[in-house]
């Protein structure tokens, strides 16, 4: 559905049922254009929605895990369950979409802006302050929301705005119980918006509308700059106003403390120009540019992958990749849709014209038209892109194969990369004479006909071994480093 589809069955809905029947059309939509069979469509209930708007209801709502801060210490983030409730938060969020627009001060969660235009509006200035809000999405009550979609743009009646409310957040027991209430129930709970929820973000923007204006009231008065991507807020300027005890800082401290809001001082920092300024993991100078290390994480995959294979470059970047993106991305990675993403942001942020990026992007399309061009398909469309012989591989990756037996004869084979425990098919070519003569077999990392990776274990004369050139790395990090000197 398009947003003034939505936008005209918003206005009508009176009850429950009718907020039932807008969720299942976008649900439909949204699957039908992903390809799914629209005749296998399971609609959402009244009983799904009953259950899932009421924050109560812990267990089939949302799951809890911790990932680690780069500042060091973890995050919780909480996520849906299950599917269902996944794909009715996302129908929720499709709804809140079409009906509301951020201020022009919040550049995250928001169509067409980015942390590039985040950065782009504090580039060149002398000063740029930063702060970050404390327990950011935690902070949002669900009264404060409850209350903010019964106004416009939104105007959704009570019932409607009681079970909006109550899918978009989830109870959790309160750190201090107040004595005076420690035998009301209701008390021991407060009532929080989930962080890794899908409806989180625009709720957070709807909420930040009066924060936004002040702050950038707050900006004008002072002649700065303001944004916000998030929970991040930047100020920025030609001059200084900055000083702790100063009328600025008192004001931001007010504005900010009344809207329900905490500053986290160990995230407030003033960058000056001349030493190394940073907004939302953008450099700023007169130029925007990513980190250093951010080119280097790039190249150096590269160059393993040319110099060694792109097996070899996947053992290499599995178990970091696991280690930082675990948490939100499930299964196995794929290498080349990972390069080719950091290399977009790399274009979003250098321009497309830039020589590091032009370089870095070059070599990319080399190894993968390289890679395809050798690859071996065969009659079933199953595409042979690297192949290793079943002892080279166990030694090259430091790894032990072990095939495993089911019930029915099924068989299949695990064996870990890193710490990542990685599972292969096994050829129906290959007898349980063969598994017990390793020299005998091959394993190959395959791409099936709708493009999907997956290891293969199969006879040696299947296997076709890529031999790669060599490389001379110091004249690789050398050429490169010089540009990023430029």
């Amino acid at each position: 559905m398009d947003k003034k589809q939505i936008v005209k069955q918003v206005s009508q809905i009176k009850s429950k049922e009718d907020l039932l029947n807008l969720l299942n059309c976008i649900k439909r939509d949204e699957l039908e254009e992903m390809g799914f069979d629209a005749s296998k469509f399971h609609p959402f209930t009244i009983r799904h929605l009953n259950y899932y708007c009421n924050p109560n209801n812990v267990f089939h709502r949302y799951r809890q895990f911790h990932i680690k801060k780069k500042s060091g210490g973890t995050r919780v983030i909480t996520a849906p369950r299950n599917r269902s409730f996944m794909m009715m938060l996302q129908a929720v969020n499709e709804i809140l979409k079409a009906l509301y627009s951020p201020s022009d001060y919040a550049m995250g969660f928001t169509e067409g802006r980015s942390v590039v235009t985040n950065a782009t509006i504090h580039k060149g200035q002398n000063y740029v302050f930063n702060i970050d809000l404390k327990d950011f999405f935690p902070s949002v009550e669900q009264f404060r929301v409850w209350k903010r979609i019964q106004l416009k743009p939104f105007n959704f009646p009570k019932q409607i705005a009681n079970i909006v409310a109550g899918l978009c957040f989830m109870r959790q027991v309160r750190n201090v119980i107040d004595e005076t209430k420690e035998h009301d129930n209701d008390k021991k709970f407060k009532y929080v918006l989930p962080q890794g929820s899908p409806v989180s973000p625009i709720i957070t923007n709807m909420v930040c509308d009066t924060l936004d204006r002040r702050l950038a009231g707050l900006a004008r008065r002072f002649g700065l700059h303001y944004s916000r991507y998030a929970d991040d807020i930047t100020f920025s300027s030609m001059h200084y106003v900055y000083a702790p005890n100063g009328k600025f800082h008192t004001e931001l401290y007010r504005l900010i403390t009344e809207q329900g809001f905490i500053i986290n001082e160990d995230k407030t920092r003033l960058q000056k120009l001349g030493s190394r300024q940073e907004v939302t993991g953008i450099i700023i100078s007169q130029k925007l540019n990513v980190t250093k290390k951010y080119v280097r994480d790039i190249r150096n995959i590269l160059y393993i992958w040319d110099r060694y294979g792109y097996t070899t470059a996947i053992s290499k970047f599995l178990p970091k990749y696991k280690a930082a993106k675990g948490h939100v991305k499930k299964g196995n990675p794929d290498l080349q849709n990972v390069i080719d993403g950091k290399l977009m942001y790399l274009k979003m942020v250098k321009g497309d014209e830039d020589s590091v990026y032009v370089k870095l992007y070059t070599k990319f399309q080399e190894l993968v038209n390289r890679d395809s061009s050798s690859d071996k398909t065969n009659s079933y469309g199953i595409t042979y892109i690297e192949s290793l012989p079943f002892l080279k591989f166990e030694k090259d990756k430091n790894t032990i194969i072990t095939i495993h037996h089911k019930d029915c004869n099924k068989r299949y084979a695990t064996f870990k990369i890193g710490e990542t425990t990685q599972i292969a098919s096994i050829n129906k070519s290959v007898t349980p004479d063969d598994e017990q003569q390793k020299e005998k077999l091959a394993i190959s990392y395959c791409r099936d006909s709708k493009g999907e990776r997956f290891w293969l274990i199969h006879l040696v004369d299947k296997m076709t071994e890529f031999k790669p050139k060599p490389v001379d790395i110091d004249e690789l990090n050398n050429d490169l480093d010089l540009l990023l000197s430029i």
